[in-house]
């Protein structure tokens, strides 16, 4: 008696836990767009979720240019992503943004080792010495901290406006550069 017991607990719970497996996984299906019942089922030759027909049109294709500029793109054509010279000038972009960068860590290595001496220094100084050494570790900490915000504006907006980011970093380059 205490062995069928077992055998009909057992058996009721597999039922109960393939009976949940199942409902999850036709509620996942129904999510995802997928069928596990039919492995060999390919999603293409399905007929497309509703939710995905804007993507799967052809001819759907959501104008970014509009929706930034407020709807007025008169004269605003910008090359598709697709296309070769695009792609290639996108390359030498990024290869441009990359040498900028290199060269704005490059100050801020020099800038982070001239801190470092600095306040070497300072740990030795006078107390009359150590005033103008503490102004001149803010400055030092400031310009740092300028270069942060150039390098990051590099990545952040290089793409979207490379001309006017690389002038705006050229010339925060220059200004660290005549302070020091």
């Amino acid at each position: 008696m205490k062995k069928q017991y077992i055998w009909v607990v057992l058996a009721t719970m597999t039922a109960f836990a393939s009976s949940c497996s199942a409902t999850l996984q036709r509620r996942y299906d129904r999510m995802h767009g997928t069928s596990s019942t039919t492995p060999t089922t390919d999603r293409s030759s399905r007929a497309p979720d509703d939710r995905n027909v804007q993507t799967t049109d052809p001819s759907y294709r959501k104008d970014y240019d509009r929706v930034v500029d407020g709807g007025n793109t008169a004269g605003n054509v910008t090359p598709t992503s697709g296309n070769a010279d695009y792609n290639q000038q996108l390359l030498s972009q990024y290869m441009e943004m990359d040498k900028l960068a290199e060269v704005v860590l490059y100050e801020l290595d020099n800038l982070e080792n001239r801190y470092n001496t600095m306040l070497n220094d300072y740990k030795n100084a006078r107390s009359s010495s150590r005033q103008v050494m503490a102004m001149e570790l803010d400055k030092i900490s400031d310009d740092r901290l300028v270069l942060y915000k150039a390098y990051t504006n590099i990545y952040r907006n290089g793409k979207s406006d490379w001309a006017n980011v690389k002038r705006d970093v050229d010339n925060t380059l220059r200004e660290i550069r005549k302070k020091n």
